[in-house]
């Protein structure tokens, strides 16, 4: 699921001119019958200028999945849906929804609690233990 959805993303910024989705989360990400993703809902996609590095556009998209950079500075670029993916994928590893008003103030956001848990150094607090993976240091280190 991660790699498919990775290839579309690259294929939707690969396009001439690069489309930015705007709204990628879990649920906009489909299974069909063969366990292949869909992605879906291109209402707030953009379209990047060849001659652009970025868009200027009022920030929009689902909260805890939109980038704080786009939020603050208004400039959208293939990383802002990078930042959105990187959500997706701490919730594919943590069992857990990008936002939720029951954990801590500072961890409402998910992104914000995998920083919290990486700068501790407790990143195996992060992992879902259902999944019953040994962090290598190979993994915290890609972390």
């Amino acid at each position: 699921i991660a790699i498919q959805t990775a290839q579309a993303l690259a294929f939707l910024h690969a396009l001439d001119p690069p489309m930015i989705h705007r709204d990628v989360k879990s649920s906009n990400i489909l299974l069909d019958e063969n366990l292949d993703i869909k992605l879906a809902d291109f209402g707030l996609c953009r379209l990047v200028p060849l001659d652009a590095s970025h868009v200027t556009t009022i920030p929009q998209g689902t909260p805890g999945y939109v980038d704080p950079e786009y939020y603050q500075c208004y400039q959208l670029t293939e990383k802002s849906d990078v930042y959105s993916f990187g959500v997706v994928l701490v919730e594919i590893i943590s069992a857990k929804i990008a936002m939720d008003i029951n954990r801590n103030r500072r961890e409402i956001n998910l992104a914000n609690l995998a920083i919290t848990k990486i700068q501790e150094g407790a990143l195996h607090e992060l992992v879902d233990p259902q999944l019953e993976i040994e962090l290598t240091h190979e993994m915290k280190v890609m972390v």
